[in-house]
């Protein structure tokens, strides 16, 4: 007999109450490791990228900067609503980074929610322990690069929580009220961060909508697909094609590259692990695009049949917010690929990239859930699996959390005693550092420093307070230093 499938009985078996108390357990576990490493490893100090944004602020705050915010571009990308939300508060806080940490906290824990309110719309039932599958990436510590590094909640952060919105909302009753919030959804996600990257399989399930569906459904798909090419020639306004990575190419002359990019970017996603055999880093990230794939082509073939000929309209909708899922993260990652695969494959194996993947994940365990009783011994070894994986990451997150909020302090240390130098800070952070990857400049230049002392802002601010982990680690240096 089948091992995962004689132990996967018991568990889809449990009754409905003790399997909504193990989640609640396990989400407050979860929460609270999100939450309080984000709240002890956060500092109150712009770094890397965020000096480039904040300079949206250094000739004082106006209302009108609003929706220049809205508007503005950051590499690839526009910042849109997250940063159209996050200037004034930056303004009003006196440029606390950690809110905007602690904030981005509290959106990624409200997707997670979405996507447990989808689960039980598009596969109605009880609460059960398959539903931790969901919850263990969703409220995970994956992406802290985002969170607690260079916190900047336009990159995935909030086009994640806006797409699950989006896909909650598709499963409204269709009317003006569904296609009016549908259109604003769409408005935010093309402009915020990599969001855009879910208009692409959304435009198409429109499409397809409005090729196959009824009248009623017609319209609306058109008004929808209007509103999703607006917003693509809205964005394409005053657009500068920016690749942030030297040696890029048009076209790669091999192009299994990009497959090799994705693959690894993907089994990161997976494994949480950095240093692994590129044997079994590639098979794992491969077979995770093949159901991606899989999935894609299988829900688009639903589709292509009127909604009438294939069974329920629930069914319908499963499979059109299953493609726009799955379409999401496919683009994202090919994007990517394309963009950074000439830096290595090592360069797939970033943080920053795990929050735009959680839309795929999302679809898989949809599909799986709709037929639990056939796939629980595959549910049995996902759990195990992303229990197991539960360490590596939250290992991950804290090291290299620890690290990057040790090299904002010790800078910090170093500006006050060279008496406010900027360059001299720079200088003896690298002398310090053992493990070489501060990059001068990613503290900022002298001037933005001068500004802030005079304004009282960020670390100077009143209500800034002592960083969270100088109460475990006084002397953070010595966090520099490998033993």
């Amino acid at each position: 007999m089948n091992p995962l499938r004689h132990l996967s009985g018991p568990l889809a078996a449990l009754p409905p109450p003790v399997a909504k108390v193990l989640l609640v357990v396990l989400g407050v576990a979860l929460a609270a490791r999100l939450l309080g490493l984000t709240w002890l490893l956060s500092v109150n100090v712009p770094f890397s990228d965020q000096w480039a944004l904040l300079t949206r602020l250094y000739n004082g705050f106006q209302w009108s900067d609003v929706p220049a915010a809205f508007f503005w571009q950051h590499g690839p990308h526009r910042q849109g609503l997250a940063f159209a939300l996050a200037l004034p508060a930056y303004h009003f806080s006196d440029w606390s980074v950690r809110w905007e940490s602690l904030w981005m906290a509290c959106v990624q824990l409200a997707s997670g929610a979405l996507a447990l309110r989808l689960r039980r719309r598009l596969v109605p039932g009880p609460w059960s322990v398959w539903d931790a599958l969901l919850l263990l990436p969703f409220w995970g510590v994956a992406g802290f690069e985002t969170m607690w590094v260079a916190p900047n909640g336009s990159h995935s952060v909030v086009p994640l929580f806006l797409l699950m919105l989006l896909v909650n909302v598709w499963l409204w009753a269709p009317g003006g009220a569904r296609t009016a919030a549908l259109a604003v959804l769409v408005v935010g996600l093309g402009f915020t961060g990599f969001g855009l990257t879910a208009l692409p399989a959304l435009g198409l399930v429109l499409a397809m909508e409005a090729w196959r569906g009824s009248a009623t459904q017609r319209g609306h798909a058109l008004a929808l697909v209007a509103a999703c090419l607006l917003t693509l020639a809205a964005f394409l306004v005053n657009y500068r094609f920016v690749v942030s990575a030297e040696g890029f190419q048009v076209f790669r002359p091999n192009p299994l590259d990009y497959l090799r990019f994705v693959a690894a970017m993907l089994s990161y996603f997976v494994l949480m692990v950095q240093r692994m055999s590129w044997w079994f880093l590639y098979p794992v990230g491969t077979v995770f695009l093949a159901a991606m794939l899989t999935m894609f082509g299988w829900g688009l073939k639903r589709l292509a049949v009127r909604p009438t000929n294939t069974g329920t309209p629930t069914s319908h909708r499963f499979w059109q917010v299953c493609v726009i899922l799955v379409g999401c993260s496919l683009v994202f990652a090919l994007l990517t690929a394309y963009g950074r695969v000439q830096l290595g494959v090592e360069a797939a194996i970033a943080s920053r990239y795990t929050a735009l993947t959680l839309p795929a994940w999302a679809a898989i365990c949809l599909v799986l859930f709709r037929r639990r009783e056939q796939t629980a011994p595959v549910l049995l070894a996902l759990l195990v699996l992303f229990l197991l994986r539960a360490v590596p990451e939250t290992r991950l997150a804290y090291v290299q959390g620890r690290y990057y909020a040790a090299v904002k302090l010790c800078w910090i240390e170093q500006y006050l005693a060279t008496g406010g130098s900027v360059a001299q800070a720079d200088e003896r952070l690298l002398q310090q550092d053992d493990l070489h990857a501060y990059q001068a400049g990613w503290m900022g230049r002298q001037a933005q420093w001068d500004f802030m002392e005079r304004q009282r802002l960020g670390p100077f601010a009143p209500s800034a307070g002592t960083a969270p982990l100088l109460g475990v680690h006084p002397e953070p240096c010595g966090l520099l230093r490998v033993p």
